[in-house]
């Protein structure tokens, strides 16, 4: 996981092997649990499934866009995409 500072911004880079080690750090650094962010995330989007069922998704890496967008809609973050 790439962590660095720039002007007074951390940036995290997100890759397949490092987005369950980043959705976790971001989390408790907003002082949630991932219990908490999946109940949030259920309440806000009106959904039913589980907690066990996001654990799986991010250990496998198969969590999708659209859930990752909602993950970090929760935790106060916007996802920004740049050129390499």
């Amino acid at each position: 996981m790439t962590i660095y500072s720039n002007e007074m911004k951390n940036e995290y880079i997100l890759s397949k092997d490092n987005i369950r080690n980043v959705i976790k750090l971001l989390t408790a650094f907003e002082g949630k649990t991932l219990t908490r962010l999946k109940v949030d995330i259920n309440h806000k989007y009106n959904k039913t499934d589980s907690l066990e069922n996001l654990t799986n998704k991010l250990r496998n890496s198969t969590i999708k866009v659209t859930e990752l967008l909602e993950i970090f809609d929760i935790l106060g973050y916007d996802i920004v995409v740049k050129k390499k």
